[in-house]
């Protein structure tokens, strides 16, 4: 009999597992893969280990600034910021083919260039910011709201408008082409107000030192296997089922796998979390092994948001990819990465239709997709930064089939469901918590803070 199972040993999962072992609760977390992280993991080539989708680390702010997400965190995982091995971004940079802002973790600085590059704009922009700071966008009574309308109220330039939330819905966006304003902010604090950093060496000695916490306090953590179904009983979850043939007892369920994943789990599905919608965002990402450091290519911040059209779209394509805009990420340009594992890596992101790559059969068709837009990814950068075609000494890809196949997650998204459920409670089972994604925190460092803000407010 456990206190509290969760599902996935995402970054959520695994921070409600640590600050729940703190309290002296039975936990146990089941995670169906091999490896802890969820869509933050990583796995093993040879005697390299490779990050699965780690671009940035975003909240990064100084030590001292005491209310900070990234702080506050480190506070109640009792963990000091050293043991994490963080390092700063030098700069970042989001890119429309009519001008560039840069992000180097000094929102004082960012908000100098957009005064300088719009000065019609200032006074509306500082209102702007003002009314982020202002509203409590973790708040779970908070209404939603239009990003692209609030935007609209305070500045006029579509291109300025564009440049803001380029960065913010690629990060963060769980529906096409608007976004909510609550979830705007958030992103909008951690990539505008904060910034990026990354650990050192990647998720794994991250994960490590936060499991080590968990198991530390006695906490049980089994890879490989998959909870298969929820038994209901009596508005509650009477059991959980694995694919081990277990039937385990919990006084708690907390799933960070997703609302709707959660529902489909259950014998007697829940009509709140099964009605959430499927979201509609995909992704694929390349990451591209180079012989020699992206600096040498030009190629020298830390992530580049790429718009190469007038206008910023986020939108599912009606093509397998949207080659229009980019993330594109260099790991070793973080300050104190020059000789880290990926310093010669650069990984490109681009908006992908899930219905399209979802419903390619596995084998000679699914690889020739993936080939023609590698194909079409080197192309791209080889007009902007010569070169680049010829460094290449191999890639890898993900795709939404690659997420679906390996998460669960439905239609392979990253950011789940344009719904959430913000205060991480079901209305229909007593028992049954959702965080992660779906309870409306995104990035690493929301992500960490879903599971304990999710352990602190209703199961401690």
């Amino acid at each position: 009999m456990y206190d509290v199972i969760i599902i996935g040993a995402g970054l959520s999962g695994i921070s409600a597992g640590v600050r729940l072992s703190y309290y002296g609760r039975k936990v146990r977390i089941l995670e169906r893969q091999l490896y802890p992280g969820g869509l933050n993991s990583y796995y093993e080539r040879g005697d390299r280990t490779v990050d699965v989708g780690l671009h940035a680390l975003t909240n990064f702010v100084p030590e001292g600034v005491r209310n900070a997400p990234l702080n506050t965190f480190l506070r109640q995982m009792r963990i000091r910021r050293h043991e994490l091995d963080l390092c700063p971004q030098t700069f970042s940079e989001i890119i429309f083919p009519q001008c560039s802002l840069r992000l180097d973790n000094d929102f004082a600085a960012f908000a100098a260039q957009v005064e300088r590059l719009f000065p019609d704009e200032a006074a509306g922009f500082r209102r702007l910011c003002e009314r982020i700071r202002q509203t409590d966008a973790l708040s779970p009574t908070a209404p939603e709201l239009s990003a692209r309308a609030i935007l609209n109220e305070y500045l006029s330039s579509s291109l300025l408008q564009d440049m803001l939330l380029c960065p913010v819905m690629l990060y963060g966006n769980p529906q096409a082409e608007d976004m909510d304003f609550n979830q705007f902010c958030i992103i909008f604090r951690s990539v505008i107000f904060e910034g990026f950093g990354r650990p050192r060496h990647g998720m794994k000695p991250f994960l490590d030192c936060l499991l080590k916490r968990f198991f530390d306090q006695g906490g049980e953590l089994s890879l490989g296997v998959e909870v298969t179904r929820l038994i209901v009983r009596d508005g509650r979850i009477a059991a959980v089922v694995t694919d081990q043939g277990e039937e385990l007892h919990t006084d708690a369920v907390l799933s960070c796998a997703g609302a709707l994943e959660t529902a489909r789990l259950c014998s007697i599905p829940p009509p709140e979390l099964a009605s959430f919608p499927a979201g509609p965002i995909g992704f694929c990402e390349t990451m591209f092994e180079l012989n020699r450091r992206p600096r040498e290519l030009g190629l020298e911040a830390c992530v580049i948001f790429r718009n190469c059209q007038e206008r910023f779209q986020f939108s599912p394509p009606a093509k397998d990819v949207d080659l229009s805009c980019q993330i594109i990420c260099m790991p070793g340009n973080y300050q104190q990465c020059d000789d880290i594992a990926d310093a010669n890596t650069v990984r490109v992101s681009v908006l992908a239709s899930p219905a399209r790559w979802l419903a390619l059969p596995s084998g000679a068709v699914y690889d020739k997709a993936k080939s023609n837009v590698v194909n079409a990814q080197i192309a791209l950068m080889e007009a902007w930064k010569p070169g680049f075609a010829d460094a290449i000494v191999g890639w890898e890809m993900f795709t939404p089939k690659t997420i679906e196949r390996f998460t669960g997650r439905v239609n392979g998204v990253i950011y789940g469901s344009p719904r959430k459920l913000r205060q991480g409670a079901s209305d229909d089972l007593s028992n049954l918590f959702i965080c992660g994604a779906d309870q409306g925190f995104l990035g690493i460092v929301g992500a960490l803070m879903s599971g304990a803000a999710i352990a602190n407010r209703h199961l401690l």
